[in-house]
């Protein structure tokens, strides 16, 4: 891949990529194409048999100083590898060295070792599963001096400390017994010595120092605590030892002060509640390690509530306040508790004597009422009582309650004055504390139980105070809110205009009324009583809350949070680029800030001295690419302007940072070139190509991709992706699957790799020798189906006027959503030869009704105001609902269809496709249903993959191209021949 604003590049791969009888070459970030010989085209088609070795490109990691890459490459056929690269120096990219199934690689500090994970072949994994064997993975530890290498067997988890010079590595806890640590290693890099710890359950290295919290397990009542170890001293200490568990170790950023939860109870019974452990400096190497303890003998902490589990302790900036979480105690365990008490009372003879002779005790003979088990527990009924008052279904209670189970309410410590205060006040609410701890935000929802059952959600915003714990209302029936970064704002939307309001005095603000821009999304296609903003939010702060930085349809503006104005920083409406912010990562520390000057999680804000970095995007061309604001952007007015620094015909993403350098990185990739990352400096000039996936795409065929501009028939301009086959001859008509969804000329420049296992693979069915149509649908309201005909109809038109498809063999297809319009058009067009729909809804009506299964919750409100976008119940639009219903249809539909079910779908309800098929074989339509077994509504057994894939393209092969039917699809298969049918399809080439 070559892809540079510069006329050379030093690549450490291909410069030049031949693409569909056309060579690409970019100069100057514009893509010019230019004639290949003939002979360059006659290049082989890519089969099944060899999709096995395409690549795709995992994690990627930049070392601290830049000079070294290291990346994930995993295959079709599941073979992994990791891949090293050193790319400092002016000699570009040198050689890669690989590792087999490596994946999670992670440099040190100070650039000199790469630590990663070595896993195993799926078939081993496979086989030790079958024989019930503990899966256990290896770490390894490359010496980027000498290349040298280590591995080391059975390690779970490998951290590098904050100096670079210590690794540990944590094994694996034995089953038995049960809660009982595992064994760690630190090794001292440096000299290769390694110190061993014995039953750790957790570890954490202190982020400012080298060392290393230990929560001792060893799964008996005895021996366990808190110790830590100074790494670079060789010295170990105590901080607390008991027979509890401890859990959730937490050191404070940039501070060696170190907090943890304590079970109350004994390991072996572990229960719920705990106590909360800091201790503070804990660099000294002498003296006592002072311990404070947040109990139930804290001042400010309710007998009502207990300390759990759930929240893991956190330090506030200067170290006076630690975060944990309240929640009553759980019934159930107290039960439990009195149960074994009253059981411990009887072992010890409390209230009867058991030698008495004149006790008559227990003697089932002198119990009239035995025989009738009036004493016993009742048998309870399998039920669940379901209420129309219900906020959350019963379903969906079932589906969250472990995670409602750990819910809790924030509260915070305060070290100095040994009080807690209780900041949170509904467990089903969200609360958090702002920056610099003065002051809590949480969310209350329970005043509109309307709009949280349909699609209108609301909440009321209450301030409380984390000194006192008073409490504030600031806002009333809002949507969108968002707590500034220096946490003395509070921003507002309303659906068209934001509003700001100062978190200590009160005084509301308004902030965009009066600019000329346009703040709301109005290219938001789906109903709603509050049209969201542009990038649904603020993009950004500056330091020290000096103003917001919010978006418009192509812009970013920055705003004064007293309300005195703002100024538009970029010209993305004259040129018709979209700027955006974007987080410049550092790969190694993602808390980190940079040079861009963004927060990282330690600095509030955008420095207003710093460069922030944007990202560019043109949705009429899809070039994509980057830009940062000009010097003194935070100041100056609507002379501002961003600096451009790349803009590709490509998908580019992923723009990071090494920790340490000026050295930035970068992933670009087309449909006919695969992904590659880029590493340059700050201005993105001349990058070095750091990887090559797939470099043999140069020795077969392949399609390429346009953007085509088409009219809907309602006069809509849009747009749709055209994949051109992989052996497509200019001037000859192909026939064409059109996949359908909402827009998806996004996906435009997405490499894909062929698969058999993604069975909608786009890369496959071009290989095929079919074009692949993806048109934009922009939806109105009550009218999903209706619109999807408009534009889809349209495309197709547009596609056959250009002489790429031909009007006989245009097939149809979509999953979920996009099943549905694969079901809905058959019925209301009869310009497809057929159709596959994967999981779709198919009966307006009914649907409504229905559930999510998998996260349990009704259809209605994503029925209203979700994808479904029918905006209003069927009883207020009843001819609506049947106008945009396939199956009210079905009776006129001309294609053949293919639908596709799991039989456990949790999101699409199969009855939706038994009943559109009892329909269609009533009405003597053509018409075959899948129904994989076990199967929810995305595929996930290889087997019934590679299945619903060739069979895709069986059923295409036949009604696109004339190939013979195979009997499946003409006259069905009856029970006794299914298996030799499953086995004829699982054998085919």
């Amino acid at each position: 891949m070559r892809y540079s604003d510069s006329d050379t590049i030093r690549c450490g791969g291909r410069g030049r990529l031949a693409v569909g009888g056309m060579a690409a070459l970019v100069l100057g970030g514009l893509a010019v194409f230019v004639p290949v010989p003939a002979a360059a085209q006659q290049r082989a088609l890519v089969t099944p048999e060899d999709y096995g070795r395409w690549e795709r490109l995992g994690g990627v990691e930049l070392s601290p100083f830049g000079a070294w890459i290291a990346y994930v490459v995993t295959r079709v056929d599941e073979t992994s590898e990791l891949r090293v690269r050193h790319v400092g120096g002016d000699g570009g990219a040198d050689s890669a060295r690989v590792f087999p199934w490596g994946s999670e690689p992670r440099f040190s500090a100070d650039g000199r070792w790469l630590a990663w994970t070595v896993g195993l072949p799926p078939e081993e994994r496979e086989r030790m599963a079958e024989n019930d064997e503990p899966v256990r993975e290896k770490a390894a530890l490359m010496d980027l001096d000498t290349g040298e290498t280590r591995e080391f067997d059975d390690v779970s988890e490998a951290r590098f400390d904050v100096s670079g010079r210590f690794l540990a590595l944590r094994g694996y806890s034995p089953d038995e017994p049960e809660g009982k640590g595992a064994d760690v290693r630190v090794i001292a890099l440096s000299t290769g010595t390694e110190t061993t710890f014995g039953n750790v359950g957790e570890m954490a290295w202190s982020p400012g120092g080298s060392l290393l919290a230990l929560a001792i397990a060893t799964g008996t009542d005895v021996g366990n605590g808190v110790q830590v170890y100074d790494a670079a001293a060789g010295l170990l200490r105590s901080a607390d030892a008991s027979g509890s568990v401890y859990r959730g170790l937490s050191w404070r950023d940039d501070a060696v002060d170190l907090a943890a939860l304590r079970s109350r109870d004994d390991a072996s019974a572990d229960g719920s509640t705990h106590d909360v452990l800091a201790w503070r400096d804990l660099d000294r190497s002498t003296g006592t390690m002072e311990t404070l303890v947040l109990d139930a003998n804290t001042a400010g902490l309710p007998d009502t509530l207990e300390v759990v589990r759930h929240r893991a302790p956190e330090w506030s900036d200067d170290g006076r306040m630690v975060s944990f979480g309240l929640r009553p105690p759980d019934p159930a365990e107290e039960a439990a508790e009195g149960e074994d008490a009253d059981t411990e009372q009887e072992a010890a003879g409390e209230g009867e004597d058991p030698e008495d002779p004149s006790d008559p005790g227990d003697d089932p003979a002198d119990d009239p009422d035995a025989d009738s088990g009036a004493d016993a527990e009742p048998e309870l009924p399998g039920l669940q009582i379901w209420h129309t008052k219900d906020v959350r279904l019963i379903p969906e209670q079932q589906v969250s309650q472990r995670r409602d189970d750990a819910r809790s309410l924030l509260a915070v410590w305060h070290l100095d004055d040994a009080r807690a205060v209780v900041l949170g006040s509904d467990l089903m609410a969200s609360a958090q504390l702002l920056h610099g701890w003065a002051y809590a935000l949480e969310d209350i929802s329970e005043p509109y139980p309307w709009g949280a059952k349909f699609g209108r959600p609301y909440h009321d915003v209450w301030a409380i105070d984390a000194d006192t714990g008073e409490r504030r209302q600031l806002l009333t029936r809002v949507r969108y809110e968002w707590p500034s970064e220096g946490g003395e704002w509070l921003v507002s939307w309303d659906g068209a205009a934001y509003h700001g309001l100062h978190m200590v005095t009160g005084e509301t603000r308004e902030l965009t009324s009066e600019l000329d821009a346009e703040f709301a999304d109005t290219d938001y296609d789906t109903p709603t009583d509050v049209t969201p903003p542009r990038g649904f939010g603020p993009g950004g702060w500056l330091r020290d809350d000096a103003a917001v930085l919010l978006y418009d349809e192509h812009d970013i503006w920055r705003v004064a949070l007293d309300g005195s104005g703002g100024e538009r920083l970029t010209r993305g409406a004259e040129s018709g680029l979209t700027h955006r912010l974007t987080r410049v990562t550092d790969p190694a520390d993602p808390g980190d800030p940079g040079p861009d000057g963004q927060d990282r999680g330690n600095e509030p804000g955008i420095d207003p001295d710093a460069r922030p970095y944007l990202s560019l995007y043109d949705e009429r061309t899809e070039q994509r690419g980057y830009a940062r604001l000009a010097a003194g952007w935070a100041e100056a007015g609507d002379e501002a302007a961003a600096e451009r620094l790349l803009l590709l015909d490509a998908y580019v993403a992923g723009l990071s940072r090494a920790d340490s350098a000026d050295v930035f990185l970068y992933r670009a990739e087309r449909f006919d070139d695969p992904p590659d990352v880029f590493v340059a400096g700050p201005d993105l000039a001349d990058p070095v190509q750091a990887t090559e996936i797939n470099p043999f795409i140069d020795e077969v065929a392949w399609g390429r991709a346009e953007v085509v501009d088409f009219v809907s028939e309602t006069g809509r301009e849009l747009q749709f992706t055209l994949l051109l086959p992989a052996s497509h001859e200019e001037g000859v008509a192909a026939p064409t699957i059109v996949y359908t969804y909402e827009i998806l000329t996004p996906q435009t420049h997405f490499f894909r790799v062929p698969s058999e296992r993604e069975y909608y693979n786009f890369t496959a069915w071009t290989q095929h020798g079919y074009a692949v149509l993806l048109p934009d649908i922009v939806y109105r309201a009550r009218d999903p189906g209706v619109s999807a005909l408009e534009s889809v109809r349209a495309a197709v038109a547009t596609a056959i006027d250009m002489g790429v498809t031909d009007p006989d063999a245009v097939g149809l297809i979509g999953h979920s959503w996009g099943g549905y319009q694969a079901t809905y058009l058959p019925t209301r067009t009869d310009i497809f030869a057929a159709s596959v729909a994967g999981a779709p809804l198919t009966d307006f009506v009914s649907f409504m009704g229905q559930l999510h299964w998998n996260p349990g919750i009704a259809e209605v409100s994503h029925w209203e105001t979700g994808q479904a976008r029918m905006e209003v119940p069927f009883w207020e639009d009843p001819d609506a609902h049947r106008r945009n219903s396939p199956i009210h249809e079905v009776h006129n539909m001309e294609t053949p269809l293919l639908m596709a079910f799991g039989n456990e779908d949790g999101v699409v309800d199969w009855d939706q496709g038994t009943e559109f098929f009892n329909f269609a074989r009533r009405a003597e339509r053509q018409m075959v249903l899948l129904v994989y077994e076990g199967e929810d509504h995305g595929f996930r057994e290889e087997p019934n993959q590679r299945d619903y894939h060739r069979r895709i393209l069986e059923w295409f092969g036949h009604y696109l191209k004339g190939e013979p039917a195979p009997a499946w699809i003409t006259d069905g298969v009856p029970l006794h021949a299914l298996e030799e049918e499953k086995k004829r399809v699982a054998v085919k080439k």
